[in-house]
This record gives C-alpha cells, sequence and structure tokens, in this order.
C-alpha cells in the first residue's frame, strides 16, 4: 500500500482486520480480514475441503452483519487463482457504494481482501495496483482465539500515516510518523507505544511518547518520532504501534491554533550541511499567545516521514500583532527530503 494511505487496525483475538484509507479521505477503500478456517466455520468436517461458496454466505452473515445499511449481492465469480470475487452493492444513510470482496483460502486461514470501488481515478488505478499483492503466510504462528468470536474489535479512533523507521548514527532504532484523528471530536494526550517483539511473538522492549502537537481537530493530522537510543534488542522481527489518548477538554480551554497565526517557512542547508527550516510567526488573534511553537515535518517522495521537530519561536510569548522568528535545524533524516510542511500552535497567556 501507498505509505501515505492511513492504516487502520481493527483486529482482535478472533480475527485479524487492517483498514487502509487515502489520505484525503476518511473512508478506507481496502481492509484485509483473517480467520482461522475451524475458527470461522467449526461446522466444517476434519479432512472435507472447504467449499468458497457456503464460506461466502458465513462471510456475508458475520462481517456484514449490520442494521444500519443494505447489502446487495451482485455476482459471485471464481477467479483464475482459486478466489472467489463477492461484488456487491451497500446502500447507507451515506450513500450507495459498490464492492468487491476477494475470498479464499490459504492454509489453515479464511482470508478475504475487501475493496470498495472508489469514484476517484487515481485511486482505483492505485487499487489496480496493489489488488493482486496480498500474500499470506500459511504457516504464520497464529490463530484465532474462537471463545472471542462475535466480540468484534472496535474500529480505531487514530490511525497511522507515512511510518518510516530507520537506526540513527548513534544506533538507535528511531520510528516516526504521523497520527490521524478519525473522531469527529478533539483529541489531547496523544501518545504513540511502540514495542519490538521476536519471531516467535515475544515482546522485547517498547517505548512511548506523546504526539507534537497538543491537540489533534478531527481529520488532522499530527506527527510523532519514537527513540529506542540503545538500539534493536537482538533477536527483533518486527514492531507495532498503538495510539491512545482521550476527547479534549483541557487543552481546547487554553489552546491556540493555527488559525490564530501566519507563518512563513523556507528552508536551505547550513553550512555544516544542515537542513534547516526557518521563517516567522504572526499572532493574528486578538489573545496573547504563551509558549508558541512550530512544528516542522519532512517528507521523501513517497510520503514517508522522513525527519520531525518542534522549537519554540524566540519569542515564545506575542501579544496580538506581534512577531517571531523561528528555526529548527535536522541533525539526521531517515531519508531524501522531498517536501516539508509547517504548522504553529500555543496556549492562551495567563492574565
Amino acid at each position: 500500500m501507498p505509505p501515505t494511505w492511513a492504516v487502520s487496525d481493527m483486529s482482535d483475538a478472533y480475527a485479524l482486520s487492517v483498514h487502509f484509507s487515502p489520505p484525503d479521505s476518511p473512508i478506507p477503500l481496502v481492509g484485509v480480514y483473517v480467520v482461522s478456517l475451524r475458527a470461522f466455520d467449526p461446522s466444517l468436517p476434519p479432512g472435507m475441503p472447504p467449499e468458497l461458496n457456503h464460506l461466502a454466505d458465513l462471510y456475508f452473515s458475520i462481517v456484514y452483519a449490520l442494521t444500519d445499511a443494505t447489502y446487495k449481492e451482485i455476482a459471485r465469480e471464481p477467479q483464475p487463482d482459486g478466489s472467489l470475487r463477492l461484488a456487491f452493492l451497500v446502500d447507507a444513510a451515506q450513500g450507495t457504494s459498490q464492492h468487491n470482496d476477494f475470498l479464499q483460502v490459504s492454509g489453515p486461514y479464511f482470508v478475504a481482501l475487501q475493496v470498495r470501488l472508489p469514484d476517484d481515478a487515481a485511486h482505483l488505478r492505485t487499487l489496480s495496483r496493489v489488488i493482486n499483492t496480498l500474500r499470506i503466510n500459511p504457516v504464520a504462528d497464529w490463530a484465532s482465539d474462537p471463545s472471542a468470536a462475535g466480540g468484534g474489535a472496535l474500529r480505531n479512533l487514530i490511525d497511522f500515516s507515512g511510518l518510516n523507521a530507520w537506526v540513527d548514527r548513534s544506533g538507535g532504532f528511531v520510528i516516526v510518523g504521523q497520527v490521524l484523528n478519525r473522531t469527529a471530536q478533539p483529541l489531547e494526550f496523544v501518545r504513540v507505544n511502540a514495542r519490538l517483539y521476536d519471531a516467535e511473538g515475544r515482546l522485547l522492549l517498547e517505548r512511548d511518547n506523546f504526539v507534537s502537537s497538543d491537540l489533534i481537530l478531527p481529520g488532522e493530522y499530527a506527527p510523532f518520532s519514537i527513540l529506542f537510543s540503545d538500539g534493536l534488542p537482538p533477536g527483533v522481527v518486527r514492531y507495532d504501534l498503538e495510539a491512545s489518548g482521550r476527547y479534549a477538554d483541557y487543552a481546547t480551554r487554553t489552546f491556540y491554533g493555527l488559525q490564530n497565526f501566519t507563518l512563513t517557512s523556507e528552508v536551505e542547508f547550513d553550512e555544516n550541511g544542515l537542513l534547516v527550516i526557518r521563517g516567522q510567526v504572526r499572532n493574528e488573534g486578538n489573545r496573547t499567545a504563551d509558549l508558541v511553537k512550530v512544528i516542522a515535518v519532512i517528507f521523501d517522495e513517497q510520503g514517508r516521514v522522513v525527519g520531525v521537530d518542534t522549537a519554540l519561536v524566540d519569542t515564545p510569548r506575542l501579544a496580538p500583532g506581534e512577531v517571531s522568528d523561528y528555526r529548527v535545524s535536522f541533525f539526521e533524516l531517515g531519508g531524501s527530503a522531498n517536501t516539508f510542511k509547517v504548522s504553529v500552535q500555543g496556549i492562551i497567556a495567563q492574565q
């Protein structure tokens, strides 16, 4: 999937369920659903090969058993790779959408590749490139917990985008990216937790950090950076991320956001070869702002984050109409810089 697409992990002990949505839309266009075949269909006799049409009926009744939408099946078509294409329409309050879900059995797993056909031509081209790239490891050391069936995983309200990781010059392991607020309310105290695992799924090490923004409005992104300063422990094969936060209460009373400022920015390399973003911030609001800071994010050509940093402006307390310079220096990047984004925020100053 493109690294700029947001990832929403709905997995639980019963099923792995991950959805991907483009950066300009909150609607997932691709999903992957995996469940142990024996847990999915306990009635399947031992040694009996599964019948995809029967599994499709079961799949529909489990995955799409919603009361606020109407589902109309259009076609079931066997595919050359042995999968079954399930074409259907969804008629919901938001409108009608067309879907193609590709069902297959891979070793001990029932697998569904869920595709919502977009109106946007560019998104459709992206889907056409990735739709045949799904690979399942049939000998993976994972199985569904049948006791968790029916519980359903809650859709993550905080998604990830632009993820990237590298080992820095000091040997530390860096994970960066952005979180996206999918809720209808502002979020505060948003924290990202990173866990490192070995091949047997054992947790080796974890670290966490708050995102750079004090408040994330609905549909907005906030960058984060997590450093394992001692590097990767022996045996690490993967990492997992989890984001948490709460609906904003405290921050909304004091937050002084981007709409209250004008911002200029330019990027250059200084005499030491460091990438530097500099500019000016002006308080256009009617309140005095304190602890005014800029948040700078660097992206590569693929939209992955390669640098994140935050800095107070030179004069962090700005009365209405006042201007301050700022400078953000990046001592190391996790890839080639292509574009950048700078935002500014502060808190309402106490009189």
